[in-house]
């Protein structure tokens, strides 16, 4: 395996990403890597939460004669601009720009775009201006935004409803004193529905709220329904994150070019769920790497497009 780093220039600012190459000749299939939500780097990392999803991926891909490159967001580690304050339409199109440069790449023998989460959504964006070979999609969402906030409130609000712990009764205390987690939500996107501004406060936090107002006017079904090309869909069974039953839906959105792979008690975090469920586990999710079987689905489905 070969790996370094080169960037992409995206409108006025630069992406630093990690290419990784098999050690055979070329040329390879090319998987470009595209976050979930939040300020991830290249690797799925932010500094108190070590997801290492594309290192490993990379890592894999590599053994399999597939090439990966993956990137840090705009704003975060070596990338430029500014994270916050960019919509759901910078992050699209910095994954167009980061395809665009491989897309006539003659070392480059496929392309395809891997989201996880609300890179699921980012990816069949992509292709509509860019030729791709294939969607990789993993813990995707068919969901309206609003709707799934709305959903993983009740599965936060059970979480601190039943945890345990001094810190936790201060949490539920709060929350009982807000109206519940959900109601929370729903305010939270009331204010970024009034308001203009890029960037807003809420208590001691600051929300990017221009994200969150552009991707609540994504229809995600509609995105789905325009996608051409062969497509992995590869659904957690135990996230609480993405809704799992969202899989099936944009199978038979995408019609005959989709793959759908439901993989049991896997959560959000492409790990098996241990003793307890849902946001309880995922600290202890943490202490362990991310689970081969998606990277096993994720390889087979790719060299299975050659045959």
């Amino acid at each position: 395996m070969q790996e370094r780093e080169i960037k992409i220039k995206s409108g006025d600012i630069f992406l630093y990403g990690s290419l990784t190459t098999p050690d055979t000749p070329g040329p390879h299939p090319l998987v470009i890597c595209i976050h979930g939500s939040g300020p991830l780097d290249r690797n799925e990392n932010i500094p108190f939460l070590k997801l290492n999803i594309f290192n490993a991926l990379a890592e894999e891909m590599a053994g399999n004669g597939i090439a990966c490159f993956r990137y840090d967001k705009r704003g975060i580690s070596k990338s430029g601009g500014h994270f916050l304050s960019a919509g759901h339409g910078d992050l699209v199109a910095d994954a167009l720009a980061i395809a665009q440069n491989f897309e006539a790449d003659p070392e480059v023998e496929k392309l395809l775009l891997l989201g996880h989460s609300e890179g699921t959504l980012i990816a069949p964006q992509v292709a509509q201006s860019c030729k791709v070979d294939g969607l990789i999609l993993i813990a995707p969402f068919v969901t309206p935004l609003e709707e799934v906030l709305a959903w993983q409130g009740e599965n936060m609000q059970r979480h601190i409803d039943t945890n345990k712990g001094i810190t936790a009764w201060l949490v539920r205390q709060y929350t009982r004193f807000a109206g519940g987690v959900v109601m929370i939500n729903k305010r939270l996107v009331a204010h970024v529905r009034r308001t203009s501004k890029p960037v807003i406060r809420r208590g001691l936090n600051r929300v990017p709220a221009r994200w969150i107002r552009e991707l609540l006017d994504v229809n995600p079904a509609a995105v789905f329904t325009r996608v051409k090309c062969p497509t992995l869909i590869v659904v957690a069974g135990a996230d609480v994150q993405c809704p799992p039953e969202d899989g099936a839906e944009i199978a038979g959105l995408i019609g005959e070019n989709a793959t759908h792979i439901l993989i049991p008690d896997l959560s959000h975090m492409l790990r098996f769920e241990g003793e307890k469920h849902g946001f309880a586990d995922y600290g202890e999710q943490l202490k362990r790497p991310m689970e081969p079987v998606v990277i096993k689905a994720v390889a087979e489905w790719i060299l299975a497009q050659d045959k």
